[in-house]
């Protein structure tokens, strides 16, 4: 067995992950479904089924929102004011745990926390600032898949 850092995968566990969503997604077309996490892919069925449309809206809407968010996020840090921290940080979490994007919601929890904590200011900003630039990867991944995802032509969004 060969040892992987946090969050690598091997292509056959990829692979393996993006056949399965495909299975479970009917009438949802395997290069959509393939684009984004499975349960990203598991929520918006739920929410949604297969209407392509919709999903594009969400999913954009998303990836609109949660860039106005980080710059919120990150203006607050930037002040070092702990409350607005924890309401940007907070609006980021429910937004991805409500379309199922676990990890950047468990990224922002994780500077909704540091923030909550006591303590000097100069001493949780670098950590938060570290998880910011983390949250902000999983978002720009998240953003260019959704913007090269081949939706079809009848799924332009509103």
């Amino acid at each position: 067995m060969v040892a992987r850092g946090p969050g690598v995968q091997s292509a056959s566990l990829t692979l393996i992950a993006r056949t399965a969503t495909m299975h479970t997604t009917p009438n949802v077309p395997a290069s959509v479904a393939a684009q984004f996490p499975p349960q990203v892919v598991a929520t918006l069925v739920e929410l949604l089924g297969n209407d392509l449309q919709q999903w594009r809206f969400i999913v954009d809407l998303f990836c609109e929102t949660m860039e106005q968010d980080l710059a919120n996020l990150e203006q607050a840090i930037r002040s070092g004011a702990d409350a607005q921290i924890v309401e940007a940080a907070h609006r980021i979490v429910g937004s991805a745990r409500m379309l199922g994007h676990q990890p950047i919601g468990d990224a922002a929890r994780s500077i909704e926390r540091t923030a909550q904590n006591p303590g000097p200011y100069h001493e949780r900003a670098a950590q938060m600032q570290s998880a910011l630039t983390h949250l902000r990867v999983l978002a720009d991944e998240f953003r260019q898949l959704a913007s090269s995802c081949p939706w079809p032509n009848s799924a332009v969004a509103g």
